[in-house]
C-alpha cells in the first residue's frame, strides 16, 4: 500500500450525515441493521468459543481419560484446548495477509461464510470424537474458523466504523461476549452427556447467529485518514508498516490484549475445581452458575456504560487501566480470602473489570490496526493475542496448580499477568477528539 500523503492527514471532513444514504449513514436503519448483524455474529462466535471450553471439552476429556485423577483430566483438557490455539495462531497471519490483498471496499463475504462453515463443521465433528487426538483436531478446525470469521468482523470495524462510534460497537460485542457464555453453556449443558447432540446444537446456534451478517448491506469504507484518528502528539499517524510509528502501538496492543485475556483465563478457567477441591462446596456446579450470572450481569451493565462514554471522551486507555486494577484486585482477593462470599464479590468486581476492557476492545484494535500498512494482518495478529491465551490458559492454570499444590498461587499469577498489561497501556495511541 502506498504511503498516505501528508495532506491527507490534516483535519478530515465530517462523516456523512446519518440517514442521508443507507450505505454511509451511522444512525439510519441500514446502519443499525448492519451493526446489529455484526453483534449477532459475534454472539455466535462467542458461543462457539466458550461452550466447548466450559462443557464439551471437559466432558470429552473426562470420558476419554478414565485412568487419570482430576489433575490429569485438567492437564489433558488444557493440551487439547492449547492445540487449537496454536493452530489458529499459525494460520491467522496467513488469513490477514490474504485479506490485505483485497480492495479496501471488499466485504470479504466469501471469507466470512467459509470461516463460519468451518467453525460449525468443527463443532459437529467435535461432538462425535472418541480419542483425545480427534478432539484436538476437531477443536483446531473450530477455532480456526472462529478466529478467521472474527478477523473479518474486526477488519470491517476498522474499515467501516467511524472512530466516534467504535466504543458503541464494542459495547455490543461485549454484551455478545457475556451472553455467549450463558447461551453456549446452557445449550451444551442441555444435551447432558450427549456430546453429539451438544455439538449439533452449538453448530446450529452459530450458523443461525452468523447468517444475518452475511446478507447485511455494509456501510461504505472510511477514508484512510478518518480511520486513523490518532492524536498527533502521541505518535506520527502515518502508514508505516515497518517503522516505529506503527510497530510500537501494535506490539503494545498485542501485549495489552494478550495479557488481559490470559489473566482472565487463568483466574476463571478452574473455578469449578476451585469450588470442589479447595472450598469443598457440595453445590459446586450450582454455585458456579450463580457466579457466572453475577459476572455476566456486571460485564454487560459496565460495558453498556463505558462504551458510549469512551466514544464521548475518546479516552480508551483509562478504561483499560480501570480494567487492570479491578481484575487484579479480584484475583488477589480470591488468593487471600478464599471463601464463598469473597467469590461472589470477586465475581462482580471481575465482571466490572472485564466489561471495562470489552467496552473499548474493538475500538482499540481498530485504532491500532488502522495505523499499520497491512490492517487486516494487524487484526489477525491481535486476534492471536485473544485466542491463544484463552486456549492456553487452561493448560497454564493446570500446570500452576499441580506444580504448587494449591489455587492461591494461580490467582496471584493471574493478578501479576493482568498487572503487566497495565504497564503497556501508555504505549497505545490516543485518538483525536475532533474526529467523530
Amino acid at each position: 500500500m502506498a504511503r498516505l500523503p501528508r495532506r491527507a492527514l490534516s483535519p478530515v471532513p465530517a462523516v456523512p450525515a446519518a440517514g442521508t444514504d443507507g450505505a454511509t449513514g451511522t444512525a439510519g436503519d441500514p446502519w443499525k441493521r448492519w451493526t446489529g448483524a455484526l453483534v449477532l455474529a459475534w454472539l455466535g462466535l462467542w458461543v462457539a468459543q466458550f461452550a466447548p471450553l466450559q462443557v464439551l471439552l471437559p466432558q470429552l476429556t473426562a470420558r476419554l481419560d478414565t485412568g487419570s485423577d482430576w489433575l490429569g483430566v485438567v492437564r489433558d483438557f488444557g493440551v487439547v484446548a492449547g492445540a487449537g490455539g496454536l493452530v489458529a495462531a499459525l494460520a491467522l497471519p496467513l488469513v490477514g495477509r490474504a485479506l490485505d490483498r483485497t480492495p479496501s471496499g471488499a466485504t470479504h463475504r466469501g471469507w466470512y461464510v467459509a470461516s463460519v462453515a468451518l467453525c460449525a463443521l468443527g463443532l459437529v465433528v467435535l461432538g462425535v470424537q472418541s480419542t483425545l487426538l480427534g478432539a484436538a483436531v476437531a477443536w483446531s478446525l473450530t477455532l480456526l474458523g472462529l478466529c478467521a470469521a472474527g478477523t473479518v468482523l474486526t477488519v470491517a470495524v476498522t474499515r467501516r466504523v467511524p472512530p466516534g462510534q467504535r466504543g458503541t460497537v464494542s459495547t455490543g460485542v461485549a454484551a455478545a461476549n457475556a451472553l455467549g457464555i450463558v447461551l453456549g453453556t446452557a445449550l451444551a449443558a442441555s444435551a447432558g452427556q450427549d456430546a453429539r447432540t451438544g455439538g449439533l446444537l452449538l453448530a446450529g446456534a452459530v450458523v443461525a447467529a452468523c447468517v444475518p451478517y452475511a446478507v447485511a448491506r455494509p456501510p461504505r469504507p472510511l477514508a484512510p485518514a478518518l480511520a486513523l484518528a490518532v492524536d498527533p502528539g502521541t505518535a506520527q499517524p502515518a502508514l508505516e508498516g515497518s517503522g516505529r510509528g506503527s510497530s510500537r502501538p501494535l506490539l503494545a496492543g498485542f501485549g495489552v490484549r494478550g495479557l488481559l485475556v490470559l489473566g482472565n483465563a487463568l483466574g476463571t478457567t478452574l473455578l469449578l475445581f476451585f469450588f470442589t477441591y479447595r472450598l469443598r462446596l457440595a453445590d459446586a456446579e450450582e454455585f458456579l452458575v450463580q457466579v457466572v450470572l453475577v459476572y455476566v450481569v456486571a460485564t454487560v451493565l459496565t460495558a453498556a456504560v463505558c462504551g458510549p462514554l469512551s466514544d464521548r471522551w475518546r479516552a480508551r486507555r483509562r478504561f483499560l487501566v480501570a480494567s487492570v486494577v479491578l481484575q487484579a484486585g479480584a484475583a488477589l482477593a480470591l488468593a487471600l480470602v478464599p471463601d464463598r462470599t469473597t467469590v461472589l464479590v470477586a465475581g462482580v468486581v471481575l465482571g466490572i473489570g472485564w466489561g471495562s476492557f470489552m467496552a473499548v476492545d474493538q475500538a482499540v484494535v481498530a485504532t491500532v490496526a488502522a495505523r499499520t500498512e497491512r490492517p487486516a494482518a494487524a487484526v489477525a495478529l491481535l486476534g492471536i493475542a485473544a485466542s491463544l491465551p484463552q486456549n492456553l490458559g487452561p493448560l497454564a492454570a493446570a500446570l500452576i496448580v499441580t506444580g504448587t499444590g494449591g489455587f492461591a498461587p494461580l490467582f496471584v499469577v493471574a493478578a501479576a499477568v493482568v498487572g503487566a498489561a497495565g504497564l503497556l497501556v501508555a504505549a497505545l495511541p490516543r485518538e483525536r477528539v475532533t474526529d467523530r
